[in-house]
Protein backbone atom coordinates (compact mmCIF):
# COMPACT_ATOMS: atom_id res chain seq x y z
CA UNK A 1 0.00 0.00 0.00
CA UNK A 2 1.20 3.61 -0.56
CA UNK A 3 2.02 5.66 1.74
CA UNK A 4 0.19 8.40 0.24
CA UNK A 5 -2.43 10.40 2.62
CA UNK A 6 -5.45 9.92 0.45
CA UNK A 7 -4.71 6.42 -1.58
CA UNK A 8 -6.61 5.74 -4.92
CA UNK A 9 -8.85 2.53 -4.16
CA UNK A 10 -8.45 1.55 -7.82
CA UNK A 11 -6.97 -1.83 -9.14
CA UNK A 12 -3.59 0.11 -10.94
CA UNK A 13 -1.68 0.48 -7.46
CA UNK A 14 -0.30 3.87 -7.06
CA UNK A 15 3.68 4.04 -6.72
CA UNK A 16 5.28 1.17 -4.17
CA UNK A 17 6.31 2.40 -1.20
CA UNK A 18 9.58 3.29 0.12
CA UNK A 19 9.99 -0.09 1.50
CA UNK A 20 8.78 -2.04 -1.25
CA UNK A 21 11.67 -4.71 -2.82
CA UNK A 22 12.05 -2.00 -5.49
CA UNK A 23 14.63 -0.36 -2.78
CA UNK A 24 16.69 -3.66 -3.28
CA UNK A 25 18.32 -2.66 -6.71
CA UNK A 26 18.40 1.02 -5.69
CA UNK A 27 18.25 1.53 -2.01
CA UNK A 28 16.61 4.42 -0.10
CA UNK A 29 18.80 6.59 0.89
CA UNK A 30 19.04 6.92 5.28
CA UNK A 31 17.58 9.51 6.32
CA UNK A 32 20.52 11.81 8.15
CA UNK A 33 18.09 14.23 10.04
CA UNK A 34 14.08 13.45 9.50
CA UNK A 35 12.71 10.29 11.42
CA UNK A 36 11.95 7.59 9.54
CA UNK A 37 8.32 7.23 10.04
CA UNK A 38 7.92 11.19 8.78
CA UNK A 39 5.81 11.72 6.36
CA UNK A 40 5.26 15.12 4.36
CA UNK A 41 1.41 14.93 4.00
CA UNK A 42 -0.04 17.82 6.10
CA UNK A 43 1.41 21.17 7.03
CA UNK A 44 1.22 20.25 10.71
CA UNK A 45 3.77 17.54 10.15
CA UNK A 46 6.04 20.16 8.59
CA UNK A 47 5.81 22.26 10.78
CA UNK A 48 8.19 21.54 13.18
CA UNK A 49 10.89 21.08 11.21
CA UNK A 50 10.55 24.37 8.55
CA UNK A 51 10.85 26.07 12.58
CA UNK A 52 13.65 24.33 13.25
CA UNK A 53 15.35 25.57 9.81
CA UNK A 54 14.47 28.98 10.12
CA UNK A 55 15.54 29.08 13.56
CA UNK A 56 18.28 27.10 13.73
CA UNK A 57 21.58 29.23 14.29
CA UNK A 58 24.28 29.30 11.50
CA UNK A 59 27.62 29.54 13.26
CA UNK A 60 29.94 28.67 10.55
CA UNK A 61 30.55 27.37 6.81
CA UNK A 62 29.73 23.65 7.98
CA UNK A 63 27.24 24.21 9.86
CA UNK A 64 25.35 26.14 6.62
CA UNK A 65 26.07 23.32 4.52
CA UNK A 66 24.69 20.56 6.85
CA UNK A 67 21.61 23.24 6.87
CA UNK A 68 21.75 22.84 3.06
CA UNK A 69 21.55 19.30 3.19
CA UNK A 70 18.66 18.95 6.15
CA UNK A 71 16.53 21.30 4.17
CA UNK A 72 16.89 19.10 0.92
CA UNK A 73 15.79 16.32 2.84
CA UNK A 74 12.95 17.67 3.51
CA UNK A 75 11.98 19.09 0.70
CA UNK A 76 13.07 15.77 -1.38
CA UNK A 77 10.03 14.04 0.72
CA UNK A 78 8.06 17.07 0.42
CA UNK A 79 8.53 16.63 -3.39
CA UNK A 80 7.87 12.88 -3.20
CA UNK A 81 4.22 13.84 -1.35
CA UNK A 82 3.24 15.80 -4.22
CA UNK A 83 4.49 13.52 -7.03
CA UNK A 84 2.21 10.45 -5.28
CA UNK A 85 -1.17 12.86 -5.27
CA UNK A 86 -0.23 13.83 -8.63
CA UNK A 87 0.11 10.59 -10.61
CA UNK A 88 -2.78 9.34 -8.48
CA UNK A 89 -4.98 11.99 -10.01
CA UNK A 90 -3.58 11.84 -13.14
CA UNK A 91 -4.38 7.68 -13.62
CA UNK A 92 -7.84 7.99 -12.75
CA UNK A 93 -9.15 11.91 -13.63
CA UNK A 94 -12.36 10.36 -12.55
CA UNK A 95 -11.24 9.31 -8.70
CA UNK A 96 -12.66 12.33 -6.67
CA UNK A 97 -11.03 11.48 -3.69
CA UNK A 98 -7.11 11.30 -5.87
CA UNK A 99 -8.02 14.30 -7.05
CA UNK A 100 -8.99 16.23 -4.14
CA UNK A 101 -5.77 14.85 -2.76
CA UNK A 102 -3.92 16.64 -5.00
CA UNK A 103 -6.08 19.88 -5.26
CA UNK A 104 -5.39 19.35 -1.06
CA UNK A 105 -1.95 19.54 -1.57
CA UNK A 106 -1.55 22.11 -4.54
CA UNK A 107 -4.02 24.34 -3.33
CA UNK A 108 -3.86 24.10 0.95
CA UNK A 109 -0.55 22.64 1.44
CA UNK A 110 2.01 24.25 -0.92
CA UNK A 111 0.71 28.01 -0.55
CA UNK A 112 1.00 27.48 3.56
CA UNK A 113 5.01 25.78 2.79
CA UNK A 114 6.17 28.59 -0.07
CA UNK A 115 6.41 31.61 2.35
CA UNK A 116 8.48 29.60 4.71
CA UNK A 117 10.75 28.41 1.83
CA UNK A 118 11.06 32.08 0.25
CA UNK A 119 11.85 32.70 4.12
CA UNK A 120 14.58 30.23 4.32
CA UNK A 121 16.12 31.14 0.96
CA UNK A 122 16.31 34.59 2.35
CA UNK A 123 18.12 33.28 5.54
CA UNK A 124 20.88 31.69 3.37
CA UNK A 125 21.37 34.95 1.17
CA UNK A 126 21.70 37.10 4.44
CA UNK A 127 24.53 34.28 6.54
CA UNK A 128 27.69 36.04 5.78
CA UNK A 129 28.96 32.28 5.78
CA UNK A 130 28.09 31.60 2.43
CA UNK A 131 30.24 33.47 0.86
CA UNK A 132 32.81 30.85 2.92
CA UNK A 133 31.59 27.98 0.50
CA UNK A 134 33.36 26.24 -2.03
CA UNK A 135 32.20 28.93 -4.99
CA UNK A 136 32.15 26.06 -7.88
CA UNK A 137 30.56 23.91 -5.78
CA UNK A 138 27.60 26.22 -4.82
CA UNK A 139 27.73 28.67 -7.97
CA UNK A 140 24.23 27.34 -9.18
CA UNK A 141 22.62 26.98 -6.00
CA UNK A 142 23.48 30.52 -4.93
CA UNK A 143 22.48 31.93 -8.40
CA UNK A 144 18.78 29.77 -8.15
CA UNK A 145 18.68 30.72 -4.64
CA UNK A 146 19.06 35.01 -5.45
CA UNK A 147 16.45 34.05 -8.77
CA UNK A 148 14.02 32.71 -6.82
CA UNK A 149 14.12 35.20 -4.26
CA UNK A 150 13.85 38.07 -6.55
CA UNK A 151 10.57 36.52 -8.29
CA UNK A 152 8.77 35.81 -4.67
CA UNK A 153 5.83 37.68 -4.44
CA UNK A 154 3.35 35.96 -2.00
CA UNK A 155 -0.11 37.62 -3.69
CA UNK A 156 1.30 35.31 -6.04
CA UNK A 157 1.25 31.68 -4.27
CA UNK A 158 -2.87 31.84 -4.16
CA UNK A 159 -3.40 32.54 -7.72
CA UNK A 160 -0.86 29.41 -8.56
CA UNK A 161 -2.81 27.27 -6.49
CA UNK A 162 -5.91 29.01 -8.41
CA UNK A 163 -4.04 28.05 -12.01
CA UNK A 164 -3.21 24.23 -10.06
CA UNK A 165 -7.34 23.76 -10.01
CA UNK A 166 -7.84 25.12 -13.72
CA UNK A 167 -5.06 22.54 -14.60
CA UNK A 168 -6.64 19.87 -13.30
CA UNK A 169 -9.93 20.93 -14.96
CA UNK A 170 -7.88 20.86 -17.87
CA UNK A 171 -7.39 17.04 -16.76
CA UNK A 172 -10.45 16.77 -16.42
CA UNK A 173 -11.63 17.73 -19.85
CA UNK A 174 -8.98 15.57 -22.04
CA UNK A 175 -9.12 12.28 -19.75
CA UNK A 176 -12.73 12.11 -20.63
CA UNK A 177 -12.48 12.37 -24.38
CA UNK A 178 -13.47 9.16 -25.69
CA UNK A 179 -15.19 8.15 -29.01
CA UNK A 180 -17.04 5.15 -30.53
CA UNK A 181 -15.27 3.33 -33.43
CA UNK A 182 -15.72 -0.12 -34.14
CA UNK A 183 -17.90 -1.29 -31.94
CA UNK A 184 -15.25 -0.16 -29.09
CA UNK A 185 -15.11 2.69 -26.71
CA UNK A 186 -11.57 4.15 -27.81
CA UNK A 187 -9.46 7.21 -25.75
CA UNK A 188 -7.70 9.19 -28.62
CA UNK A 189 -4.23 7.82 -27.63
CA UNK A 190 -5.54 4.49 -28.58
CA UNK A 191 -6.97 5.98 -31.75
CA UNK A 192 -3.84 7.28 -32.84
CA UNK A 193 -2.69 3.50 -33.96
CA UNK A 194 -4.83 4.03 -37.05
CA UNK A 195 -2.93 6.78 -38.62
CA UNK A 196 -0.49 4.05 -39.61
CA UNK A 197 -3.21 1.92 -41.20
CA UNK A 198 -2.38 1.66 -45.46
CA UNK A 199 -6.26 1.84 -46.19
CA UNK A 200 -6.48 5.82 -46.30
CA UNK A 201 -10.17 5.54 -46.00
CA UNK A 202 -9.45 4.83 -42.32
CA UNK A 203 -6.94 7.04 -41.86
CA UNK A 204 -9.17 9.64 -42.70
CA UNK A 205 -11.98 8.27 -40.69
CA UNK A 206 -10.13 7.84 -37.08
CA UNK A 207 -8.47 11.54 -38.14
CA UNK A 208 -11.79 13.22 -38.06
CA UNK A 209 -12.88 11.15 -35.56
CA UNK A 210 -10.51 12.43 -33.02
CA UNK A 211 -10.22 15.91 -34.82
CA UNK A 212 -13.82 16.23 -33.73
CA UNK A 213 -14.21 14.98 -30.92
CA UNK A 214 -11.58 17.85 -29.61
CA UNK A 215 -13.73 20.25 -31.90
CA UNK A 216 -16.64 19.95 -29.52
CA UNK A 217 -15.15 21.31 -26.39
CA UNK A 218 -13.67 23.86 -28.34
CA UNK A 219 -15.40 26.23 -26.42
CA UNK A 220 -14.43 24.95 -23.22
CA UNK A 221 -10.47 25.10 -24.09
CA UNK A 222 -11.16 28.74 -25.04
CA UNK A 223 -13.00 29.43 -22.12
CA UNK A 224 -10.40 27.34 -19.80
CA UNK A 225 -7.24 29.14 -21.62
CA UNK A 226 -8.83 32.62 -20.91
CA UNK A 227 -9.31 32.31 -17.30
CA UNK A 228 -5.45 31.15 -17.32
CA UNK A 229 -3.93 33.56 -19.21
CA UNK A 230 -5.31 36.41 -17.05
CA UNK A 231 -4.32 34.67 -14.11
CA UNK A 232 -0.61 33.93 -15.41
CA UNK A 233 -0.97 37.90 -16.36
CA UNK A 234 -1.58 38.92 -12.74
CA UNK A 235 1.24 36.80 -11.16
CA UNK A 236 4.00 38.49 -13.66
CA UNK A 237 2.54 42.27 -12.99
CA UNK A 238 2.80 41.95 -9.50
CA UNK A 239 6.40 40.80 -9.64
CA UNK A 240 7.07 43.61 -11.53
CA UNK A 241 6.72 42.31 -14.99
CA UNK A 242 5.18 44.21 -18.34
CA UNK A 243 4.31 40.69 -19.63
CA UNK A 244 3.88 36.73 -18.43
CA UNK A 245 6.46 35.86 -21.47
CA UNK A 246 9.57 37.88 -19.72
CA UNK A 247 7.98 36.77 -16.20
CA UNK A 248 7.77 32.84 -17.36
CA UNK A 249 11.54 33.05 -18.60
CA UNK A 250 12.65 34.52 -15.60
CA UNK A 251 10.91 32.13 -13.30
CA UNK A 252 11.58 29.04 -15.65
CA UNK A 253 15.68 30.16 -14.43
CA UNK A 254 16.36 30.68 -18.03
CA UNK A 255 20.11 31.96 -17.11
CA UNK A 256 21.76 31.42 -20.63
CA UNK A 257 19.54 32.51 -23.13
CA UNK A 258 16.65 35.11 -23.61
CA UNK A 259 13.46 35.56 -25.39
CA UNK A 260 14.71 36.88 -28.20
CA UNK A 261 17.19 34.00 -28.62
CA UNK A 262 13.98 32.24 -29.21
CA UNK A 263 12.59 34.24 -31.63
CA UNK A 264 16.25 33.97 -33.20
CA UNK A 265 15.60 30.26 -33.31
CA UNK A 266 11.94 30.73 -34.98
CA UNK A 267 14.62 32.11 -38.18
CA UNK A 268 16.64 29.30 -38.06
CA UNK A 269 13.89 27.04 -38.00
CA UNK A 270 12.03 28.50 -40.97
CA UNK A 271 15.09 29.32 -42.72
CA UNK A 272 16.97 25.76 -42.34
CA UNK A 273 14.60 23.11 -41.49
CA UNK A 274 11.21 24.10 -43.32
CA UNK A 275 12.60 23.77 -46.36
CA UNK A 276 13.39 20.30 -45.43
CA UNK A 277 10.21 19.14 -44.24
CA UNK A 278 8.78 20.08 -47.58
CA UNK A 279 11.29 18.04 -49.37
CA UNK A 280 9.87 14.97 -47.20
CA UNK A 281 6.58 15.65 -47.72
CA UNK A 282 6.77 16.30 -51.20
CA UNK A 283 8.49 12.84 -51.82
CA UNK A 284 5.67 11.43 -49.46
CA UNK A 285 2.76 12.82 -51.53
CA UNK A 286 4.91 10.94 -54.75
CA UNK A 287 5.61 7.80 -53.32
CA UNK A 288 2.09 7.54 -52.26
CA UNK A 289 0.49 7.77 -55.57
CA UNK A 290 -1.69 11.03 -54.26
CA UNK A 291 -2.44 14.06 -55.97
CA UNK A 292 -2.31 16.30 -52.71
CA UNK A 293 -1.04 14.94 -49.07
CA UNK A 294 -3.57 15.37 -46.05
CA UNK A 295 -3.07 15.73 -42.76
CA UNK A 296 -3.89 11.65 -42.62
CA UNK A 297 -1.14 10.79 -44.52
CA UNK A 298 1.91 11.98 -42.72
CA UNK A 299 2.29 8.54 -40.19
CA UNK A 300 1.85 5.64 -42.79
CA UNK A 301 4.73 4.07 -44.47
CA UNK A 302 5.03 5.24 -47.86
CA UNK A 303 6.24 1.95 -49.01
CA UNK A 304 2.81 0.49 -48.34
CA UNK A 305 3.71 -1.80 -45.59
CA UNK A 306 1.03 -2.76 -43.58
CA UNK A 307 0.59 -1.46 -39.99
CA UNK A 308 2.84 -2.82 -37.56
CA UNK A 309 1.37 -3.45 -34.02
CA UNK A 310 5.03 -4.28 -32.36
CA UNK A 311 3.33 -5.00 -28.77
CA UNK A 312 0.42 -5.92 -27.77
CA UNK A 313 0.23 -5.04 -23.83
CA UNK A 314 2.72 -3.11 -21.27
CA UNK A 315 4.68 -6.13 -21.01
CA UNK A 316 5.53 -6.07 -24.68
CA UNK A 317 6.13 -2.36 -25.15
CA UNK A 318 9.02 -2.91 -22.10
CA UNK A 319 10.53 -5.99 -23.98
CA UNK A 320 10.84 -4.13 -27.59
CA UNK A 321 12.25 -0.95 -25.92
CA UNK A 322 14.41 -2.90 -23.93
CA UNK A 323 15.60 -4.96 -26.52
CA UNK A 324 16.66 -1.41 -28.34
CA UNK A 325 18.07 0.51 -25.98
CA UNK A 326 20.19 -2.66 -24.85
CA UNK A 327 22.13 -1.82 -28.15
CA UNK A 328 23.06 1.21 -27.28
CA UNK A 329 24.30 -0.12 -24.19
CA UNK A 330 23.19 -3.54 -22.12
CA UNK A 331 22.92 -1.76 -18.44
CA UNK A 332 20.43 0.42 -19.75
CA UNK A 333 18.07 -2.54 -20.62
CA UNK A 334 18.24 -3.59 -16.55
CA UNK A 335 17.06 0.07 -15.26
CA UNK A 336 14.05 -0.80 -17.57
CA UNK A 337 13.12 -4.31 -16.71
CA UNK A 338 14.00 -3.31 -12.65
CA UNK A 339 11.40 0.28 -13.07
CA UNK A 340 8.54 -2.57 -14.68
CA UNK A 341 8.85 -5.30 -12.01
CA UNK A 342 9.17 -2.52 -9.28
CA UNK A 343 5.53 -0.85 -10.30
CA UNK A 344 7.25 2.23 -11.59
CA UNK A 345 5.63 1.53 -15.06
CA UNK A 346 1.75 3.08 -15.99
CA UNK A 347 1.83 3.00 -20.03
CA UNK A 348 -1.42 1.76 -20.84
CA UNK A 349 -3.89 3.99 -22.68
CA UNK A 350 -7.27 3.40 -20.88
CA UNK A 351 -10.39 5.97 -20.61
CA UNK A 352 -10.38 8.55 -17.61
CA UNK A 353 -6.84 8.92 -17.53
CA UNK A 354 -4.63 12.10 -18.20
CA UNK A 355 -3.56 11.97 -21.55
CA UNK A 356 0.44 12.79 -22.59
CA UNK A 357 3.45 10.81 -20.79
CA UNK A 358 5.91 12.09 -18.24
CA UNK A 359 8.66 10.66 -16.09
CA UNK A 360 8.42 11.77 -12.76
CA UNK A 361 10.90 11.29 -9.85
CA UNK A 362 9.62 10.17 -6.17
CA UNK A 363 11.83 12.18 -4.51
CA UNK A 364 12.09 10.96 -1.02
CA UNK A 365 13.14 6.98 -2.16
CA UNK A 366 14.74 8.34 -5.52
CA UNK A 367 13.08 6.39 -7.70
CA UNK A 368 12.08 7.41 -11.49
CA UNK A 369 8.34 6.71 -12.33
CA UNK A 370 7.07 6.85 -16.56
CA UNK A 371 3.44 7.53 -17.12
CA UNK A 372 2.15 7.60 -20.61
CA UNK A 373 -1.38 6.11 -22.74
CA UNK A 374 0.47 3.96 -25.16
CA UNK A 375 -1.47 2.37 -28.02
CA UNK A 376 0.86 -0.40 -29.89
CA UNK A 377 2.30 1.44 -32.14
CA UNK A 378 6.70 2.09 -33.05
CA UNK A 379 5.69 5.30 -31.75
CA UNK A 380 4.79 3.76 -28.51
CA UNK A 381 8.51 2.09 -28.38
CA UNK A 382 9.76 5.62 -28.95
CA UNK A 383 7.95 7.07 -26.21
CA UNK A 384 8.95 4.34 -23.99
CA UNK A 385 12.53 5.01 -24.83
CA UNK A 386 12.34 8.62 -24.66
CA UNK A 387 10.83 8.69 -20.93
CA UNK A 388 13.39 5.70 -19.85
CA UNK A 389 16.28 8.26 -20.76
CA UNK A 390 14.60 10.67 -18.63
CA UNK A 391 15.00 7.70 -15.76
CA UNK A 392 18.30 6.71 -16.38
CA UNK A 393 19.01 10.38 -15.86
CA UNK A 394 17.39 10.60 -12.19
CA UNK A 395 19.25 7.62 -11.90
CA UNK A 396 22.95 8.52 -12.87
CA UNK A 397 22.39 11.74 -10.99
CA UNK A 398 20.62 10.40 -7.67
CA UNK A 399 23.07 11.02 -5.39
CA UNK A 400 23.76 14.49 -5.63
CA UNK A 401 22.86 16.99 -3.05
CA UNK A 402 21.13 19.48 -2.47
CA UNK A 403 17.86 17.94 -4.37
CA UNK A 404 17.87 20.59 -6.81
CA UNK A 405 21.36 19.23 -8.01
CA UNK A 406 19.73 16.15 -8.94
CA UNK A 407 16.95 17.92 -12.09
CA UNK A 408 18.90 19.01 -14.76
CA UNK A 409 17.79 22.06 -16.89
CA UNK A 410 14.73 21.03 -19.30
CA UNK A 411 17.24 22.08 -22.16
CA UNK A 412 19.58 19.17 -21.07
CA UNK A 413 17.45 17.07 -19.24
CA UNK A 414 15.44 16.49 -22.84
CA UNK A 415 18.62 15.50 -24.25
CA UNK A 416 18.65 12.39 -21.46
CA UNK A 417 15.66 11.18 -23.60
CA UNK A 418 15.81 12.27 -26.89
CA UNK A 419 19.35 11.26 -27.27
CA UNK A 420 18.82 7.56 -25.83
CA UNK A 421 15.81 7.58 -28.92
CA UNK A 422 18.32 8.62 -31.59
CA UNK A 423 20.67 6.64 -30.45
CA UNK A 424 18.40 3.66 -30.24
CA UNK A 425 17.24 3.79 -33.38
CA UNK A 426 20.21 2.99 -35.22
CA UNK A 427 19.83 -0.71 -33.34
CA UNK A 428 16.03 -0.84 -35.22
CA UNK A 429 17.64 -3.49 -37.70
CA UNK A 430 18.32 -5.87 -35.18
CA UNK A 431 14.59 -5.94 -33.10
CA UNK A 432 12.38 -5.69 -36.26
CA UNK A 433 10.88 -7.69 -39.00
CA UNK A 434 13.25 -6.28 -41.82
CA UNK A 435 10.40 -4.83 -43.97
CA UNK A 436 9.31 -2.74 -40.72
CA UNK A 437 12.74 -1.23 -40.24
CA UNK A 438 13.00 1.04 -43.10
CA UNK A 439 9.23 2.31 -41.68
CA UNK A 440 10.07 2.81 -38.59
CA UNK A 441 13.60 4.96 -39.47
CA UNK A 442 11.40 6.87 -42.04
CA UNK A 443 9.09 8.24 -38.90
CA UNK A 444 12.20 8.96 -36.65
CA UNK A 445 13.91 10.63 -39.17
CA UNK A 446 10.81 12.69 -40.47
CA UNK A 447 9.27 13.05 -37.19
CA UNK A 448 12.89 14.85 -35.68
CA UNK A 449 12.81 17.44 -38.76
CA UNK A 450 8.81 17.62 -37.93
CA UNK A 451 9.31 18.77 -34.29
CA UNK A 452 11.75 21.81 -35.35
CA UNK A 453 8.63 23.95 -37.06
CA UNK A 454 5.93 22.45 -34.35
CA UNK A 455 7.68 23.50 -31.80
CA UNK A 456 8.68 27.11 -33.24
CA UNK A 457 5.01 27.55 -33.62
CA UNK A 458 4.29 26.71 -29.99
CA UNK A 459 6.96 28.31 -28.82
CA UNK A 460 6.02 31.68 -31.30
CA UNK A 461 2.13 31.30 -30.19
CA UNK A 462 2.91 32.07 -26.60
CA UNK A 463 4.97 34.29 -27.23
CA UNK A 464 2.39 36.59 -28.97
CA UNK A 465 -0.36 35.51 -26.43
CA UNK A 466 1.53 36.89 -23.52
CA UNK A 467 2.73 40.15 -24.90
CA UNK A 468 -0.98 41.15 -26.25
CA UNK A 469 -2.50 41.72 -23.94
CA UNK A 470 -6.93 42.04 -24.10
CA UNK A 471 -6.24 40.08 -27.32
CA UNK A 472 -9.59 38.14 -28.25
CA UNK A 473 -10.13 34.55 -29.20
CA UNK A 474 -10.47 35.57 -33.03
CA UNK A 475 -6.75 37.64 -32.40
CA UNK A 476 -5.44 33.99 -31.15
CA UNK A 477 -7.02 32.00 -33.93
CA UNK A 478 -5.34 35.11 -36.42
CA UNK A 479 -2.03 34.60 -34.74
CA UNK A 480 -1.93 30.58 -34.71
CA UNK A 481 -2.69 30.94 -38.23
CA UNK A 482 -0.26 32.96 -39.29
CA UNK A 483 2.25 30.53 -37.71
CA UNK A 484 1.04 27.60 -39.37
CA UNK A 485 0.84 29.51 -42.42
CA UNK A 486 4.71 29.63 -42.04
CA UNK A 487 5.83 26.30 -40.76
CA UNK A 488 2.98 23.92 -41.45
CA UNK A 489 4.34 23.20 -45.31
CA UNK A 490 3.37 20.49 -47.72
CA UNK A 491 0.06 19.33 -46.77
CA UNK A 492 -3.32 20.22 -48.52
CA UNK A 493 -5.73 21.56 -44.83
CA UNK A 494 -8.52 22.91 -47.56
CA UNK A 495 -11.80 21.73 -45.52
CA UNK A 496 -10.05 21.17 -42.07
CA UNK A 497 -9.94 24.89 -41.68
CA UNK A 498 -12.28 24.99 -37.97
CA UNK A 499 -10.33 21.85 -36.97
CA UNK A 500 -6.31 23.15 -37.60
CA UNK A 501 -7.29 26.94 -36.47
CA UNK A 502 -7.08 25.02 -33.03
CA UNK A 503 -4.92 22.83 -33.00
CA UNK A 504 -3.13 24.49 -30.23
CA UNK A 505 -5.85 23.02 -28.03
CA UNK A 506 -4.18 19.54 -28.01
CA UNK A 507 -0.72 20.82 -26.88
CA UNK A 508 -0.99 20.42 -23.37
CA UNK A 509 2.23 22.46 -22.27
CA UNK A 510 0.19 25.52 -23.44
CA UNK A 511 -2.44 25.07 -20.80
CA UNK A 512 -0.36 23.35 -17.94
CA UNK A 513 3.28 24.74 -18.41
CA UNK A 514 3.33 27.85 -20.51
CA UNK A 515 6.88 28.51 -22.23
CA UNK A 516 7.99 24.93 -21.31
CA UNK A 517 8.30 23.72 -25.16
CA UNK A 518 10.88 25.62 -26.91
CA UNK A 519 13.25 23.53 -24.53
CA UNK A 520 12.29 20.50 -26.83
CA UNK A 521 14.03 21.88 -29.69
CA UNK A 522 16.78 23.12 -27.94
CA UNK A 523 17.59 19.40 -26.48
CA UNK A 524 16.65 18.19 -29.95
CA UNK A 525 19.59 20.07 -31.18
CA UNK A 526 22.10 18.06 -28.73
CA UNK A 527 20.13 14.81 -29.38
CA UNK A 528 21.19 15.38 -32.98
CA UNK A 529 24.73 15.85 -31.90
CA UNK A 530 24.93 12.65 -29.95
CA UNK A 531 23.12 10.91 -32.73
CA UNK A 532 25.96 12.06 -35.09
CA UNK A 533 28.52 11.19 -32.51
CA UNK A 534 27.07 7.58 -31.92
CA UNK A 535 27.11 7.12 -35.52
CA UNK A 536 30.89 7.41 -35.78
CA UNK A 537 31.87 6.32 -32.73
CA UNK A 538 29.13 4.48 -30.28
CA UNK A 539 31.55 3.50 -27.22
CA UNK A 540 32.79 6.93 -26.81
CA UNK A 541 29.14 8.88 -27.41
CA UNK A 542 27.59 6.65 -24.48
CA UNK A 543 30.11 7.14 -22.45
CA UNK A 544 29.84 11.40 -22.65
CA UNK A 545 26.57 10.77 -22.07
CA UNK A 546 26.46 8.72 -19.15
CA UNK A 547 29.08 11.55 -18.02
CA UNK A 548 26.67 14.75 -18.34
CA UNK A 549 23.57 12.72 -17.01
CA UNK A 550 25.67 12.18 -14.04
CA UNK A 551 26.11 15.91 -13.49
CA UNK A 552 22.33 16.55 -13.09
CA UNK A 553 21.46 20.31 -12.87
CA UNK A 554 25.10 20.79 -10.39
CA UNK A 555 26.46 22.68 -13.11
CA UNK A 556 25.49 25.81 -15.83
CA UNK A 557 23.83 24.43 -18.58
CA UNK A 558 26.47 24.98 -21.35
CA UNK A 559 28.76 22.87 -19.04
CA UNK A 560 26.41 20.09 -19.05
CA UNK A 561 26.34 20.16 -22.80
CA UNK A 562 29.68 20.18 -22.75
CA UNK A 563 30.52 17.31 -20.28
CA UNK A 564 28.27 15.47 -22.56
CA UNK A 565 30.50 16.15 -25.65
CA UNK A 566 27.86 18.38 -27.30
CA UNK A 567 27.67 22.21 -27.52
CA UNK A 568 24.59 24.17 -26.15
CA UNK A 569 22.71 25.82 -29.29
CA UNK A 570 19.31 28.13 -28.28
CA UNK A 571 19.67 30.31 -31.55
CA UNK A 572 19.49 26.80 -33.91
CA UNK A 573 22.80 28.47 -35.71
CA UNK A 574 23.78 24.90 -35.82
CA UNK A 575 20.79 23.16 -37.56
CA UNK A 576 21.98 23.92 -41.35
CA UNK A 577 24.54 21.67 -40.68
CA UNK A 578 22.44 18.87 -38.88
CA UNK A 579 19.56 18.76 -41.10
CA UNK A 580 22.22 18.19 -44.05
CA UNK A 581 23.02 15.06 -41.98
CA UNK A 582 19.56 14.26 -41.12
CA UNK A 583 18.46 14.59 -44.77
CA UNK A 584 21.21 12.44 -46.16
CA UNK A 585 20.23 9.52 -43.60
CA UNK A 586 16.83 10.32 -44.96
CA UNK A 587 17.37 10.24 -48.27
CA UNK A 588 19.56 7.02 -48.18
CA UNK A 589 16.36 5.33 -46.21
CA UNK A 590 14.01 6.36 -49.05
CA UNK A 591 16.53 4.91 -51.80
CA UNK A 592 17.27 8.81 -53.05
CA UNK A 593 21.15 8.13 -52.77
Amino acid sequence: MSRMASPSTRSVPVPPPPDSPAGERHPVPPRRWLPADFRADSFAALEPYLTELEARGLEGPEELERWILDRSELESWLGEEGSRRNLAAARHTDDAEAERAHLEFQTELLPRVKPVMDRLDRKFLACPHRHALDARTWEVFVRETERSVALFREENVAIEAELEELCVEYGRLTGAMTVEYRGETMTLPALGRFAEETDRAVREETWRLAAERRFRDADAFESLFDRMVEKRQRIAANAGFANYRDYAHAAAHRFDYTPEDCLAFGENVARCVVPVVARMRAWRREALGLESLRPWDLAVDPFATPAFQPFTDQAGQVRVAGELIERVRPAFRGELEWMQDSGLLDLESRPHKRPGGFMDVLEGVRWPFVFANSGTTHGDVETLVHETGHALHALFARDREPVDYRHAPIEFAEVASMGLEAMAMEGLGDVYPPEQVRAARLRSLEGIAGLFPWVAMVDGFQQWVYTHPGHSREDRMVAWEALRGRFSVGTDDSGLEAYLARGWHRQLHVFEVPFYYVEYAIAQIGALQLWRAFRRDPEAAVDAYVRGLSLGGSRPLPELFEAAGLVFDPRGESLGDLMAELEQAWRAEVGLE
